[in-house]
């Protein structure tokens, strides 16, 4: 241990013994002057997942239209499948890089990079004359999504206070379900090349603020930058007691962990840590369940599930945009629920509720196929789908990219959330580039089926593995994996966990 670790733990403990443990309701009432700083940073971030959102929800206003352009052939479903799918293909590339440059550049760095790829991904979207320059647009802007996965919400997570981090991280689902919406909404009114532009605006606008914004001060302790650790974390957090206890913990943490052996070396002990592989584990299941439960599918191929649901080609537009409404509607239910409730009974709710309603659309459509009911009734497939679309937004959606934020230790913060995220982008690119071929063969009604018993039992996996992590600092939530002993946070903040 580094010398000058002694006096910060001597610190620590004196007020330990001393019995100066802050209550939980001071710990949060002390650290609301700085949630301005933190809301203004987490939007730079919000807006290049609204950019991310976009990416994923665009396809469903560009096919139809390169379908109905005029001089334009009418696309394979080979290639329309492809159209969607090869931005889902280049997020795998992305998460490659993504921890490692979120380690080795910082966090901000990273995102601001990734801001100005992103801005010409737009760029050649909106000026592609050929669909070969669409693609490649496509998997620029699909490999900035990637490379965003794991960054935006490990940036978030280091800079937030435990009070308002559930609600920071839910924004950013919040911001993607926007995204997609904003993206449907430029291409019922828009040529898509004009809303490929407008698209090009979020992460322009999201790079600017990120520019004046300190980097993570988690990210500086992990350098051993203490002093700009320090200052970064006094910006972001303030300098009540409860923080500059919080501050010295993270430091001393920091300290500990100064290993004078190669990176390799040092890497290879931490992927046998319980602390590492155990959030691992859950979490790579935790957004396959997600990606299982179609809702990328219903984001990319909106309007021809809504003809379908609606039995006819009217209306599908309008239907469209009002899912995508209540889809931000419920994301925004899911950031005020997380700042109630805890993290696991949300999941299992979600998770629940979600295949119930998937595997119900899909025998109603299955009796209307077999003519035991003779017409498709708006009302109720329609009905069902926004069940389907609130009870997934407001829990198995948003979770799975707020818990990633908080559930690994920094030393490897960067592996585990690009692993985990990579398993999302190879689920999102299965599903969707699938889903054409699944409804030619098996119909929508099965491969609602599929989708719905997929998260069933996804949801018996998270009943009996996932931990609860509302109202614990990321410290504790380390512990908890490595001890395997689950923490209660009620009254009091144990400070000597922080």
């Amino acid at each position: 241990m580094d010398p000058t670790s002694a006096p910060e733990l001597e610190k620590i403990n004196k007020s330990v013994e001393n019995g100066n443990c802050v209550t939980k309701e001071d710990y949060y009432t002390e650290e609301r002057s700085p949630f301005k700083r933190q809301a203004i940073v987490v939007l730079g971030t919000f807006l290049l997942s609204l950019s991310a959102g976009a990416t994923a929800g665009f396809s469903a206003v560009l096919i139809p239209q390169l379908q109905h352009d005029k001089g334009h052939k009418k696309y394979s479903t080979e290639m329309v499948s492809w159209v969607a799918s090869i931005s889902s293909l280049a997020l795998l590339f992305g998460n490659m890089i993504s921890g490692y440059l979120m380690d080795s550049l910082g966090r901000r760095l990273s995102q601001m990079l990734l801001a100005l790829l992103y801005i010409g991904g737009w760029t050649i979207i909106a000026f592609a004359n050929s669909i070969h320059l669409i693609l490649f647009g496509r998997f620029i802007t699909g490999f900035c999504q990637g490379w965003l996965g794991p960054l935006g919400p490990v940036f978030v997570g280091e800079i937030s206070t435990p009070a308002y981090r559930g609600l920071f991280l839910a924004s950013l689902s919040l911001s993607i379900a926007s995204g997609v919406f904003m993206s449907h909404l430029f291409g019922t009114f828009l040529r898509w090349n004009y809303a490929a532009l407008l698209c090009g605006c979020f992460p322009l606008i999201g790079s600017i603020i990120l520019y004046y914004a300190p980097e993570s001060p988690a990210w500086f302790a992990s350098k051993n930058q203490i002093e700009k650790c320090i200052k970064s974390f006094q910006w972001y957090r303030g300098t009540s007691p409860a923080m500059k206890t919080e501050l010295d913990k993270m430091i001393l943490e920091q300290t500990k962990k100064v290993d004078k052996r190669n990176k390799f070396e040092t890497l290879k002990e931490n992927l046998k840590k319980p602390e590492f592989w155990k959030p691992l584990c859950i979490m790579l299941i935790f957004f396959a369940i997600t990606q299982l439960s179609g809702i990328n599918v219903f984001c990319a191929y909106t309007t021809e599930i809504m003809e379908v649901l609606l039995g006819s080609k009217s209306n599908t537009y309008a239907a469209m945009l009002g899912i995508d409404i209540l889809r931000c509607v419920a994301l925004v239910t899911a950031c005020i629920m997380l700042r109630r409730l805890g993290r696991r009974p949300i999941a299992l709710f979600s998770g629940t509720f979600t295949s119930l309603s998937l595997i119900i659309l899909s025998i109603y459509l299955y009796l209307v196929e077999i003519r035991i009911i003779r017409h498709v009734s708006p009302l109720i497939s329609l009905g069902l789908t926004a069940t389907y679309i609130v009870v997934s937004n407001v829990g198995i959606a948003p979770l799975p990219w707020n818990m990633v934020g908080e559930v690994f230790a920094t030393e490897t913060k960067g592996i585990g959330s690009g692993l985990s995220v990579m398993m999302t982008s190879i689920s999102f690119f299965g599903t969707v580039k699938t889903a054409p071929a699944m409804f030619e063969t098996v119909g929508h009604h099965g491969t609602y089926l599929f989708y719905g018993i997929s998260t069933l039992l996804g949801t018996v996996f998270l009943y009996f593995c996932l931990p609860e992590t509302k109202g614990k600092t990321l410290l504790q939530i380390e512990e908890r994996f490595r001890s395997g002993k689950k923490t209660k946070v009620k009254e009091t903040i144990d400070l000597t966990a922080v």
